[in-house]
């Protein structure tokens, strides 16, 4: 647990809440964190569910904290990190979840550049099974990437990349569990076109995609070798594997990386 550093967390309607409640008595304890939001009904359930501080502003939040979390969407960055910059002094620095945002256009708010970490987080850290990218600013050394994946450790698991990777990131794992979601609803309707009761197909669909994922996971092996595994010749997963590259999945979710990579370089841009 990281005893000697108070934490500020801008933001815990979504992402920054789900954060703060892994983290609290996990990774810091939660005496020693102080939140805000522009909705005050978040902060103080987030205060009485895990016994966080409530900053009441972004003023008094960087007055009382060491490391600032900036869980906000990249079109809140303009408006929230000068009021940071102008009460930010060494050694204080920051993290930002911001999809986007880059690091450079993070440091341009301050006039003394601080340490800075970016994060692509996912939405699977409120199931505690994010993966997380971390990538650091032109001051941040191993010790801040070091806290940085404490915290985002507690939510899944994480990775450090280069910054020039975070776009793809945002367009694969940060959009990703939507793509997921649209597949397992999609292989529901299948099963239920074929005569399954609805609520027995979501939860074959469900499980079928958890179960794929965590072999994969646990033996590394090549998707293509469970694939292959799977698959016998002229049988029934050769049919649907036919149907499948006939209807273009793969060149599909290929796109849809692609599209959602090119929306979080121009959210980066805006």
């Amino acid at each position: 647990m990281v005893k000697d550093l108070r934490l500020g967390v801008i933001g815990v309607g979504k992402m920054g809440g789900i954060v703060v409640r892994s983290i609290a008595d996990v990774v810091f304890p939660a005496r020693q964190i102080w939140v805000t939001d522009l909705d005050s009904a978040l902060v103080e359930q987030l205060c009485d569910e895990k016994g966080t501080n409530n900053a009441g502003d972004i003023v008094r939040l960087v007055e009382k904290t060491d490391v600032i979390f900036c869980a906000v969407p990249p079109v809140a960055v303009p408006g929230i990190l000068p009021h940071v910059a102008r009460r930010l002094s060494t050694p204080q620095w920051l993290i930002s979840i911001a999809a986007g945002v880059t690091t450079s256009t993070l440091e341009s708010y301050f006039d003394t550049t601080p340490p800075i970490v970016r994060v692509m987080p996912n939405i699977a850290a409120s199931v505690g099974a994010a993966v997380s990218v971390l990538t650091a600013g032109k001051r941040a050394n191993s010790e801040h990437l070091e806290i940085a994946q404490q915290i985002f450790n507690a939510c899944g698991t994480s990775l450090v990349m280069e910054e020039r990777h975070l776009d793809a990131v945002t367009g694969l794992s940060g959009s990703g569990p939507a793509y997921v979601a649209l597949i397992i609803e999609a292989l529901a309707d299948g099963g239920v076109h074929v005569g399954l009761p609805r609520t027995d197909a979501e939860q074959l669909a469900i499980h079928t995609v958890l179960g794929a994922a965590k072999m994969l996971a646990e033996t590394q092996e090549h998707p293509a070798v469970l694939k292959n595994r799977v698959t016998t010749p002229g049988g029934t997963t050769a049919a649907g594997l036919h149907a499948l590259e006939h209807g273009g999945l793969r060149a599909t979710l290929t796109e849809a990386v692609l599209a959602a990579t090119k929306r979080a370089k121009e959210l980066g841009n805006t």
